[in-house]
């Protein structure tokens, strides 16, 4: 049984929701993530959400393939944004510094609504 599960869909003809529910930690699902990452550049899906509220625990492995992704899209002149994230797996990109590098949004709508707002290619976080 995998310990990540994903869940792709399209929230706006131009934004991507890939919902995420469990461990994002060392192993073939993070590799699954990036791989499924880089299909979606590919196919010229930019503008990638990432939904973590399902999300129980990001290790350092995980935190790299999240920012991975970021740097990725932002590559293909996209971008990628966590929304929903959970007090704990917030704290463990505080205390890294990464919530400095990607944005966080309280709601998928919210991260979604950032794309249109010009700034950061990480965008800003609204916490």
């Amino acid at each position: 049984m995998p310990l990540l599960e994903t869940e792709v869909e399209r929230v706006e003809p131009d934004i991507t929701l890939v919902r995420l529910t469990g461990k994002i930690v060392l192993g073939p699902d993070s590799q699954k993530l990036e791989a499924l990452v880089h299909d979606l550049l590919r196919r010229e899906q930019k503008k990638i959400v990432f939904d973590l509220s399902g999300v129980s625990y990001v290790d350092s492995t995980g935190m790299g393939t999240i920012v991975s992704c970021l740097s990725r899209a932002m590559k293909a002149d996209g971008g990628l944004r966590l929304a929903g994230v959970t007090d704990r797996v917030r704290q463990l990109f505080k205390i890294t510094r990464l919530d400095n590098v990607i944005a966080f949004y309280p709601s998928v709508p919210a991260a979604a609504e950032s794309f249109a707002a010009p700034g950061k290619p990480g965008g800003e976080s609204q916490f």
